[in-house]
């Protein structure tokens, strides 16, 4: 099985699932959604945010495939390149990258491919001396929601931040990981090797069968 992790751009944006590929539930604050997309298509305006996120802050997420076929994605950045995230109640921490989407396909979990994109966040977290990587987990999961569950980020070893009865903020930050060692390469590396001895489904609530958005 060969497997490979690509910076979403807009040439790989076309490899992320539907209804993902057109869904612009976070790069939009709601108002700016409906005017923005009475002008043009959900595709035309998700290629534009991915290009101004990545020219001013680096790549807007990661890409996996397996085979060449394209099984999930991440979606990351800083808050601010989310106007969707202000009408949470609760706010990322500067010192830490965004996690605002997670997906696998469902026949492609189990092989180790929700821990190889997982561990690309947190590599770019670092890359970017980010100290953390923070999202909001939904606990009122539903098919085809556009927020990662939050008994998904918890299986996943993200801990609740900041309480709140529908959305908390969860965080893993990287120097817990590390503790003692200096190599947060490595205690990253373990960390996920611990986790995904039994692989979740990543982007799915246990006991259902459908990826969230």
């Amino acid at each position: 099985m060969a497997r490979q992790i690509r910076d979403l751009t807009n040439t790989t944006l076309d490899d992320v699932p539907r209804p993902c590929r057109g869904c612009v539930f976070w790069e939009y604050a709601p108002a700016d959604r409906a005017l923005t997309l009475g002008a043009h298509d959900a595709d035309f305006e998700k290629e534009a945010w991915v290009s101004e996120v990545s020219l001013v802050h680096g790549s807007a997420g990661k890409v996996v495939y397996v085979d060449g076929r394209p099984v999930g994605f991440a979606l990351f950045g800083p808050q601010d390149a989310f106007r969707g995230a202000d009408v949470f109640p609760l706010r990322i921490s500067r010192d830490a990258l965004f996690l605002a989407m997670l997906r696998i396909l469902p026949d492609a979990t189990g092989r180790g491919v929700g821990k190889a994109l997982v561990h690309a966040v947190l590599k770019e977290a670092k890359a970017r001396g980010k100290r953390a990587v923070e999202c909001y987990g939904d606990r009122g999961w539903q098919h085809e929601a556009c927020i990662v569950p939050a008994s998904f980020l918890e299986s996943i070893g993200f801990r609740v931040k900041r309480e709140h009865p529908r959305f908390p903020l969860y965080r893993i930050d990287l120097g817990s990981l590390a503790k003692a060692s200096k190599n947060v390469e490595a205690a990253v590396e373990a960390f996920l090797d611990n986790l995904f001895n039994n692989e979740p489904a990543v982007g799915k609530a246990p006991a259902r069968s459908n990826a969230v958005r």
